[in-house]
């Protein structure tokens, strides 16, 4: 009897590596597309661990895939993508993979994608832990006060007095700190003399909104975002002032911060209480969305020109509440001792260590600061 060849299907004969080698290529995506779901830094730290693991499972693929190309160029770091067998697609039959290889293939390939979820667990918890630094809030007395002609002849010119600035805010340890009175050759003084900080606007918003800077120790913070929001200034005349989100550069941790300086009553100015009064409902009533729509912490410093008022508009809502202290529990109850220089936080701030430093020669104003800390999450 003669015996019948066995059917043959059409096509080259498929080994069990080329089989499923596209499942692991699909786990590795799965696996890049999960760590992209955090922040920038977090797919920054995992690269290598990814682009290993993406690299195994072409490895073990046969360095055909067209996925495991697009990330790295090759299978394996070669030039031609060869793993030292014969090329994939090339009309040549692929290579056996012995089984006991296939095995430490495999296990490698798991190492990579444990190590993987370990640095973006890693990174999950630490933007869930508390995070603490120093805020300020500091009215420098603007150039042109202590200037020719100026109404302030008591006090040194910007130049020595920056020095003096300076000196208070790495003194403090302070890690942002929104600026008021802070003119043009302030600004460029500051740029020149204190390069570990950054600010935003600088001088992108023009010469007025240029008195509102906030700076941040760039080894602390990035800049995330950039706004501004219009203020009625003396006689209603419209300022823009900053509002910027800040990004932890060791955690991942965000927060909005705003700095604002609302109108005073001088004889030259007149009386400015219906755009104090204007200014600050903008204010309360912007960041209180911002908090809310964001779901993001927000502190404001800023010299409000106001004690008693400002701290009962900024509490009112219960959701801000001021490093000095006081209660809005029950009515608004301020806290003993005020100044018009202010630091609000929003629900998920605490602070701690507030202060009341004295500048001496530096400014009429006080630099007030405090140690703030934005609560861990679950």
């Amino acid at each position: 009897m003669k015996h019948k060849d066995p059917p043959t299907t059409s096509g080259p004969r498929r080994s069990r590596v080329e089989l499923w080698a596209p499942a692991l290529v699909v786990a590795v995506v799965a696996a890049v597309v999960w760590a992209s779901f955090f922040s920038d830094a977090a797919v920054q730290d995992t690269a290598k661990d990814r682009a290993g693991a993406v690299q195994e499972a072409a490895r073990i693929g046969g360095g055909g895939d067209s996925a495991t190309d697009a990330d790295d160029g090759s299978a394996d770091g070669s030039a031609d993508g060869s793993d030292g067998g014969a090329a994939v697609g090339d009309g040549a039959e692929p290579d056996q993979v012995e089984p006991e290889e296939l095995e430490a293939s495999v296990r490698r390939f798991r190492a990579a994608q444990r190590k993987l979820a370990a640095r973006v667990s890693q990174r999950l918890a630490e933007r869930t832990q508390p995070f603490e630094f120093r805020v300020a809030t500091y009215n420098v007395l603007g150039d042109s006060h202590t200037g020719p002609g100026g109404n302030k002849p008591g006090f040194p010119d910007a130049g020595p007095r920056m020095d003096m600035m300076i000196a208070d805010l790495r003194g403090n340890g302070i890690d942002v700190v929104g600026f008021q009175e802070f003119e043009q050759s302030q600004w460029a003084m500051f740029s020149s003399r204190a390069g570990e900080y950054s600010l935003y606007p600088g001088m992108s918003l023009g010469n007025k909104s240029v008195r509102f800077n906030i700076a941040w120790r760039s080894s602390v913070w990035r800049l995330v975002e950039g706004r501004s929001l219009s203020i009625p200034y003396a006689g209603g005349s419209r300022i823009a002032m900053p509002v910027v989100l800040l990004e932890s550069v060791s955690t991942g941790r965000r927060a909005w911060f705003a700095n604002f300086h609302n109108p005073a009553d001088t004889p030259n100015l007149g009386n400015n209480a219906r755009w104090r009064a204007e200014a600050a409902s903008i204010e309360v009533s912007y960041l209180t969305e911002l908090h809310q729509s964001t779901g993001l912490p927000v502190i404001a410093t800023g010299d409000y020109n106001e004690r008693e008022e400002i701290f009962c508009r900024f509490t009112a809502g219960g959701v801000f509440s001021a490093a000095a202290g006081g209660s809005s529990a029950g009515g608004c109850a301020p806290p003993p001792r005020m100044q018009v220089d202010w630091i609000f936080g929003s629900t998920g701030v605490a602070f701690a260590d507030y202060a009341v430093m004295d500048t001496g020669v530096a400014s009429d104003h006080a630099m007030v600061h405090a140690t703030a800390t934005l609560a861990g999450s679950d």
